[in-house]
């Protein structure tokens, strides 16, 4: 696949998932008793992530700076593997609630981006162990110390 087409390509996804964010995020509300409710930093992600693919479809159709050559087909599927990992995160945090659905994007991408020959025997556990790690510091960081109401699913995290 030509980069111009692939860059193209992620620049729209990117486009709709920026909006499609922040939308959802509106409906979670941005302050609740004074503090930053649960679509605040959603809402912040999806309109960066919308005025960041604006931008770049701008610099795409302007033809002021056009990619070319071709992407080797082992880095094209790691780009649409990290971009289905964030589009499965957006669909399952509300599911499942942001802390198992951040856990298994971390674990997901992780694994996809490393390559193959770093790939020791304890490596998924370092990588299980790292991005259990971040989501329980986060949740204790977001949820405990600032107070920030965090989407929730059925288990209550």
């Amino acid at each position: 696949m030509g980069t111009a087409l692939l860059d193209r390509a992620f620049t729209l996804v990117l486009l709709g998932l920026g909006l499609f964010i922040t939308v959802s995020a509106w409906n979670y509300g941005l302050y609740q008793n004074g503090i930053p409710g649960p679509g605040f930093f959603p809402i912040i992600a999806g309109l960066m992530m919308t005025l960041l693919a604006a931008a770049l479809l701008v610099r795409d159709l302007s033809g002021r700076m056009r990619l070319a050559g071709r992407i080797d087909p082992v880095v094209m599927l790691s780009v649409f593997a990290v971009t289905g990992a964030i589009v499965l995160f957006v669909f399952l945090a509300p599911l499942t609630g942001m802390g198992l659905a951040a856990f298994a994007v971390m674990v997901g991408v992780g694994y996809v981006t490393e390559e193959s020959h770093r790939r020791d025997r304890l490596f998924l556990l370092r990588l299980v162990l790292v991005s259990a790690g971040t989501v329980v510091l986060c949740y204790i960081l977001f949820a405990k110390v600032i107070g920030t109401p965090l989407v929730t699913g059925p288990l209550g995290f």
